[in-house]
């Protein structure tokens, strides 16, 4: 296959995956990745969020998938999409090559150009979107001797989002930036580090200088409550900020969402509770003394407002949170970006 008849989105650098081979989707770079945490660097080659978009009037597509096991689970999934049009998921055998075969839905031809062409995709972009979990590989892509090309500038969302954060933000593609992205018209670039988000000086600096974003969101906090003083978070924290706002373009950061040790609906505070409460004190006011016009904060309980959205864990949201989360996140950005 051509690397240059496709687009490839929210990818690092495409690496041999040990033991399946070559073409493999990583979101960071290997450079950055062995700098990280032991845990950090095995979820930076998560491949959730990374898609492959193309074009081709081929009525069937051969597409040739593989993935190594995933963390959680047994098979690796993924989606594809017409446009902004979810068309079918696939679950995929871990450690061999599995073919798919893709083609145009036939209602696209009955419904007007206008109305599947409103959602910041046009709908001849056919997207294969990696899910949360492990690292697939694009063996290869038979249209069967029709051509095949990346998308144009103009049939794609004008607006690149990068999100950065814990495993609620690295979720999965109905998590609640996927959601947000699709009321905001926008493409997002899912940096999240499930378990991992430590924000080293080494991932800030790989998502500033190396990732291409029109606007970041960053959910920070919940990955190092219990491991970071507050001395140290407002270190880390501090160079975060500095990196991001010096871009000049906009920047959202959000504090902890609510769950079961937070102080509003915990029964008897912990060190957890005063931790979370001190990292959000910070946060703010790191954002507040900064006063810069493209750099914000907002309250995590403000995105996730309603309780009930989190699944059994109290930490976690359910797919109803991830929806009310992506719903209110963008309402909030859409005041930020305009």
């Amino acid at each position: 296959m051509n690397w240059n008849d496709v687009e490839i989105f929210n990818c690092a650098s495409l690496e041999e995956i040990p033991g399946l081979g070559n073409n493999g989707f990583v979101r960071f770079p290997k450079d950055v990745r062995n700098k990280l945490s032991d845990r950090a660097r095995f979820i930076s080659m998560d491949s959730i969020g990374c898609e492959v978009r193309f074009v081709t009037d081929a009525p069937n597509i051969d597409v040739y998938i593989t993935c190594n096991k995933p963390e959680f689970g047994g098979s690796g999934e993924f989606k594809v999409f017409r446009g902004n049009f979810k068309c079918s998921d696939h679950s995929i055998v871990p450690g061999s090559i599995n073919n798919i075969r893709l083609s145009k839905p036939n209602s696209f031809n009955a419904a007007k150009k206008e109305a599947i062409n409103d959602g910041g995709f046009s709908s001849n972009v056919i997207r294969l979107g990696f899910n949360r979990g492990c690292s697939f590989i694009i063996n290869d892509i038979n249209t069967h001797g029709y051509d095949m090309r990346p998308p144009k500038s103009e049939e794609k969302p004008a607006l690149n989002w990068l999100a950065y954060g814990s495993s609620i933000t690295n979720s999965s593609l109905d998590g609640y930036p996927h959601f947000a992205a699709r009321k905001l018209k926008v493409q997002v670039q899912n940096k999240g580090l499930g378990g991992a988000c430590l924000f080293e000086k080494e991932v800030v600096d790989y998502m500033v200088d190396e990732c291409e974003w029109d606007f970041a969101t960053c959910e920070l906090g919940i990955n190092v409550r219990g491991l970071y003083t507050p001395e140290i978070f407002e270190e880390r924290a501090s160079y975060l900020i500095n990196r991001f706002s010096k871009t000049g373009n906009p920047v959202l950061i959000i504090g902890v969402f609510p769950n079961c040790q937070t102080h509003t609906h915990v029964k008897e505070a912990s060190l957890a509770t005063e931790l979370e409460l001190a990292y959000e004190e910070i946060l703010e006011r790191l954002v507040k003394e900064k006063n810069m016009p493209n750099l914000h904060f907002v309250n995590g309980a403000k995105i996730l407002d309603d309780f009930t959205g989190l699944s059994g864990d109290l930490l976690h949201p359910c797919t109803y949170g991830h929806a009310i989360m992506g719903a209110n996140l963008a309402e909030i950005l859409k005041t930020i970006i305009k």
